[in-house]
């Protein structure tokens, strides 16, 4: 997303405060419905020229449509970029930047979700000279799951979870005092009112083979 108007657009629609990210990080942010249901959770960075909107590839068109309907004639151009991939590296002292040829940015939801870059499709890591290993996506959902960081639609029921009670405020989605956004009304109601009766959260079986 660029464009003269790109900052005061997502300001007025999405939760997290977007005038106070930092560079070379990625923030938690949603759009949500006028009820305050979580319609499209995603993750967001400054780029050049605007800003880079990461969500879940079921997500995308929706989200575009929604972007585009808000948009209406404002200064604001939206490009859906096809033409990266997004590695992830956690757990590892190295730097980074060397494993990848792309700018890393710290995630910013929790400490053990470490860094996310960017990197054209098709591109190989540079293992040698690191500490780096690969590892499947299901040990980052492990991590994640682990971390009690939810991820939609897997874990938000489009149109159906709540922000507070998904936790996503935990995770520095959303931004209580920067004010109006599309369902801010339910969600400052709801946290100032302290009316979260129930909270997300991840656990452990004690037997995993346990069928009951």
């Amino acid at each position: 997303m660029s464009g003269t108007d790109a900052t005061d657009f997502l300001q007025s629609l999405i939760t997290a405060n977007v005038e106070t990210l930092p560079d070379d990080t990625v923030r938690a942010s949603a759009l949500l419905t006028p009820q305050g249901r979580v319609l499209v959770d995603f993750l967001i960075s400054r780029t050049d020229d605007g800003f880079m909107i990461e969500c879940d590839a079921e997500q995308v068109d929706e989200l575009y449509t929604r972007l585009r309907r808000y948009r209406l004639r404002r200064p604001v151009d939206l490009t859906h970029e096809t033409g990266l991939s997004v590695w992830i590296i956690w757990g590892s002292n190295d730097s980074p930047d060397n494993l990848l040829p792309a700018e890393a940015m710290r995630d910013t939801r929790h400490p053990d979700l470490g860094w996310r870059l960017l990197a054209p499709v098709g591109a190989s890591a540079n293992a040698p000279g690191s500490d780096a290993e690969p590892t499947s996506l299901d040990m980052w959902h492990a991590v994640r799951i682990g971390a009690a960081v939810p991820q939609g639609p897997v874990d938000l029921t489009p149109e159906r979870a709540l922000m507070l009670e998904a936790g996503l405020d935990r995770l520095g989605a959303v931004d209580f005092e920067k004010g109006c956004y599309v369902g801010q009304e339910v969600t400052a109601r709801t946290h100032y009112r302290g009316l979260v009766k129930r909270r997300l959260a991840p656990f452990i079986l004690a037997d995993a083979t346990a069928t009951t």
